[in-house]
């Protein structure tokens, strides 16, 4: 829902309106059904506003206080509102309007910067403090909503989207070549990078305030997931509380005044939501559904699920236009990114936007239980290394060689493995899960550029920012959950969701990721999340009965676009023609010959390189339109 900006001049000078008028109107596509603007001399506040709970004007923002000495501009959802209202009623306050606008206003009045800890939602919003003159701005505790800002100790910008801060003049399009250096390993920017030298994100759970009188912005992390605090219980009782907590999750996050839908791709997340949601609902719920029309797409099991719920789904069949596409994907997107997944993504939010104007989704599930592959990767990993040195000499020896000579991706990966398991485990968590690992994407380097970035590979940089949440918990594989929650799905897979469902003023929730949910299964034992080699094994249980087994067996699939076959096929002249030409900014960061040359082998072979053109395509559009 919506989208804010701002504008604040630390040494009093006036906002410009029709600079805050141009940066709010960025955002028209977040919030096409209203705008609105505050100024008071040297701040300015604006939002755009998509109608989701109370659809009257009572709920436009920006919104007052009643002394009209505090002002809120508010992106997102509080699910726990109306709680949260009757809590203020009897402290004495009285309400004008029905939305969950206000009521954050008011929790801030009476509770200051603690307001967060009364809040069940995802939000991004920044809050004018006139008495206290201050601006207090803060992000959701899992990155749903993103905050994007600029501060030179003069003037302080803030917004939703990065194409609302470069209306700005002093926002310029340097580049921040650090940026690009991890993300072409990890295929997003990881906070609080974006992509540009003077622009920064706010990184999930994060909050910012800024001291008008003193011009000094502090910054902290307002909450982090406890994994060392376990509870025993039998596999029975946590089923139980698994199943309770997704319930309450569900039924909160259904609240809204206009149309709500689900996303069902027929895996095991989005049908246990959507089985919740018909559970909770009066009538047949909206589901929406993509896929290739092929066999290795997920419709017959959606509609599997739909039938046994009764929903009224709507599955649609697409073969995208790669060339037609990236341009949108990239304006979209704003910062570089190169998750193929994106592409449904985008697709399905323009479907489901048809018929509603809130989805829920079934994100979270995997980093809830221990669902990824490389999760059970990462598991024998631990047990491999301990092997004896000659054994892993003769393995390297093997799978090296067999690589070389037959190239094919499962003994590429096998000795992507064995290269990296004498690094630290967090290093090489992160190479099962990467686009151009450090040691070839520095082949492609300039000698400038490599000689800059030789001696920082983005894998130790991973594993040193990791740190932090791998001190909330004891066991490894809760450690890496950790890790995949706070960097991974804060940075990606969040972003990757709310890009593209914005763009088609699509609000999209995620009930598996309550920050209850996520406390209660921090507390869970890692063995009942990955048991043994069984991913999401305590989830599957929870689950028994309520979805169809065909559903709770089926391997783990997702919407795949047949990338390898495209990119060496009908899509190669545009391929070599784009990266060959394209955007000249590239070759500031790449040499050309090895570009050539990498082009020329990846095309023909056997082993699939298509997340790697994928993220060469995606970061010259971005070249093309942002810098």
């Amino acid at each position: 829902m919506c989208g804010i900006a701002g504008i604040v001049h630390l040494r009093g000078d006036p906002v410009d309106p029709a600079l805050l008028d141009r940066m709010t109107d960025a955002l028209a596509h977040r919030g096409p059904e209203g705008r609105g603007i505050f100024l008071d001399r040297n701040v300015g506040l604006g939002h755009r506003r998509l109608k989701i709970i109370d659809l009257s004007e009572n709920a436009a923002q920006p919104m007052y206080s009643d002394d009209r000495n505090i002002v809120l501009t508010f992106n997102g959802e509080i699910y726990n509102y109306r709680e949260k209202r009757r809590m203020l009623e009897q402290r004495g306050y009285v309400f004008r309007s029905q939305s969950d606008t206000e009521v954050l206003l008011k929790l801030y009045e009476e509770f200051g910067v603690e307001c967060l800890t009364h809040l069940r939602g995802m939000f991004a919003f920044a809050i004018y403090d006139r008495k206290r003159r201050q601006i207090f701005c803060a992000r959701d505790r899992i990155g749903m909503k993103p905050f994007k800002y600029f501060f030179n100790g003069r003037i302080f910008l803030f917004a939703s989207e990065l194409k609302s801060l470069l209306e700005h003049p002093h926002c310029d399009r340097a580049v921040d070549e650090t940026a690009l250096h991890h993300f072409l390993t990890m295929t997003y920017v990881p906070a609080p990078h974006t992509g540009f030298q003077k622009i920064r994100k706010l990184s999930a759970a994060h909050a910012m305030l800024l001291d008008l009188k003193k011009e000094e912005l502090k910054e902290w992390c307002y909450w982090s997931l406890n994994f060392k605090e376990k509870e025993d219980h039998s596999k029975e009782e946590w089923s139980k509380r698994i199943r309770e907590k997704i319930d309450e999750s569900v039924r909160m996050q259904m609240v809204a005044d206009v149309p709500v839908g689900a996303f069902l791709s027929g895996g095991i997340d989005s049908s246990a939501v959507c089985t919740f949601m018909a559970k909770a609902a009066g009538a047949p719920i909206h589901t929406f559904s993509i896929g290739r029309g092929d066999a290795k797409d997920e419709l017959e099991d959606a509609l599997l699920v739909s039938k046994k719920i009764g929903s009224n789904h709507h599955p649609t069949v697409v073969v995208p236009d790669i060339k037609a596409l990236l341009p949108k994907l990239i304006h979209a997107y704003e910062e570089p990114f190169a998750d193929p997944s994106m592409i449904p993504t985008y697709l399905v939010s323009q479907f489901a936007k048809q018929k509603v104007t809130v989805c829920l989704n079934g994100d979270g599930g995997d980093e809830n239980f221990a669902g990824y592959l490389r999760d059970a990767i990462l598991k024998f990993s631990l047990s491999w290394e301990k092997a004896p040195g000659a054994l892993h000499t003769l393995t390297r020896f093997g799978t090296r060689s067999l690589s070389s000579l037959f190239r094919t991706d499962f003994l590429y990966l096998c000795d992507e493995f064995e290269r990296s398991i004498k690094a630290p485990w967090p290093e090489r968590f992160l190479r099962y899960n990467s686009a151009f690992p450090d040691h070839e994407k520095k082949i492609l380097y300039t000698s400038k550029f490599s000689s800059d970035y030789a001696d920082f590979p983005t894998s130790q940089w991973y594993g040193e920012k990791g740190k932090m949440y791998r001190g909330y918990a004891d066991d490894t594989i809760d450690q890496a959950l950790s890790m995949d929650l706070f960097l991974h799905l804060a940075d990606c897979l969040m972003p990757k969701v709310d890009n593209a469902a914005m763009a088609h003023a699509l609000e999209c929730r995620s009930p598996l990721l309550d920050h209850e949910l996520l406390e209660m299964t921090a507390r869970i034992p890692a063995d009942l999340k990955l048991h043994g080699y069984k991913l999401k094994w305590i989830m599957k249980q929870a689950l028994q009965g309520t979805l169809p087994r065909e559903i709770l067996n089926k391997k783990k699939q997702g919407f795949r676009l047949p990338l390898q076959s495209l990119f060496q096929g009908e899509l190669a002249p545009y391929i070599r023609e784009k990266l060959l030409s394209g955007s000249p900014k590239k070759w500031e960061i790449f040499e050309r010959s090895q570009l050539e040359k990498f082009l020329r082998h990846a095309l023909k072979s056997r082993r699939d390189y298509s997340q790697h053109i994928f993220t060469l395509l995606c970061l010259d559009e971005w070249f093309l339109q942002y810098t």
